[in-house]
């Protein structure tokens, strides 16, 4: 995960592990899915209470597989069972899983936006530009298709239409300008577009594979 490894100046944002070195406890993965950074750096994990918010469904799912594979469920990790789109407050739920509003937290958002409304989007930036003073929020978006390199685009249609045939369709594209416009209106003093391109400078440069990530998703920093 983008903020879990790595910092890098030019790109003004903070890693899990330069966060807790700060004294931020609090880190929050909205749409966690399979997200396995407590099993990976549980060195950095245990230091932090982690909240994997998702759906109810995935998270029964994975909870089931980590049991089957010798996994504990620490303390320190709550799982927060979540519709985004439900009509249910994941909010609420967050401070009843023990989350301190009185604190700064980490929040990250990543593959998840394409899946909801606009309105879910918006009303889930304003909720998070009201946390403590000092909490950053990460969430990639995707672009319009038209902004996505040409020989992408086959297989950027391809993916969409597996997602609409697996009942998960995608729902919200955003131009940066859009995006950026959003994240200020909903509240957030400081806010800073990641494009795909310098993404792939800070992270995949000097590759011998020329692996290089997609140009469809984007992210956007935001801090309180």
């Amino acid at each position: 995960m983008f903020i879990a490894e790595r910092q890098d100046a030019e790109l003004e944002t903070y890693p899990v592990l330069e966060v807790a070195d700060a004294g931020i406890a609090q880190y929050v993965i909205l749409g966690a899915g399979l997200d396995t950074f407590v099993q990976r750096r549980p060195d950095v994990a245990s230091r932090l209470r982690v909240f994997e918010v998702d759906q109810p469904g995935t998270q029964a799912w994975k909870k089931q597989r980590l049991d089957e594979l010798g996994y504990e469920t620490p303390e320190w990790l709550r799982f927060v069972p979540v519709d985004f789109e439900g009509g249910v407050s994941w909010w609420d739920q967050l401070l009843a899983a023990g989350f301190d509003e009185s604190e700064p937290a980490v929040v990250a958002s990543t593959g998840v936006s394409v899946y909801l409304t606009r309105e879910a989007i918006d009303a889930t930036l304003r909720t998070v530009a009201g946390f403590a003073l000092g909490s950053t929020l990460v969430v990639s978006f995707m672009v319009p298709s038209d902004l996505v390199d040409t020989d992408e685009r086959p297989a950027l249609r391809s993916a969409e239409r597996g997602a609409r045939a697996a009942g998960t369709p995608w729902v919200s594209f955003f131009e940066p300008t859009e995006i950026l416009e959003l994240t200020r209106g909903a509240g957030f003093p400081q806010v800073r577009h990641v494009s795909a391109a310098e993404l792939a400078e800070c992270y995949f440069r000097g590759r011998s594979d020329h692996l290089r990530p997609s140009s469809a998703e984007e992210l956007i920093v935001a801090t309180t």
